[in-house]
């Protein structure tokens, strides 16, 4: 199966509003001129942050590209990874891996 690191990474925050204040005050952090997606987008040298509303904190969550989602998600599950959301191709489809970091699995189209 092919895997690759995306250079997306995801924070959920409660308020998104806040979030972009902070981060593009403290941080410095700047809103491409155009973007092709609804969430807050951040974009530095190497990384895209994107900032989505949600009632829990699970920290950055990072992206992984495959090419097949539901052989990803059986692979992960094999591997000692916990679905813990998975909404399908497209949207939200996060799993936790034995050591507590969040991934996002998104099918390449």
């Amino acid at each position: 199966m092919n895997i690759r690191m995306s250079k997306n990474i995801g924070f959920q925050v409660h308020d998104v509003e806040k979030a972009k204040e902070f981060y593009s005050t403290i941080f410095g952090m700047k809103e491409p001129d155009q973007k092709d997606v609804d969430e807050v987008e951040f974009r530095t040298k190497n990384n895209s942050i994107y900032l989505m509303g949600g009632i829990e904190n699970l920290g950055p969550i990072m992206e992984v590209v495959v090419s097949d989602l539901d052989e990803a998600k059986k692979h992960f599950v094999e591997n000692g990874c916990e679905v813990v959301r998975w909404n399908g191709k497209g949207k939200d489809c996060y799993i936790k891996d034995p050591f507590g970091m969040i991934f996002n699995v998104w099918e390449e189209s």
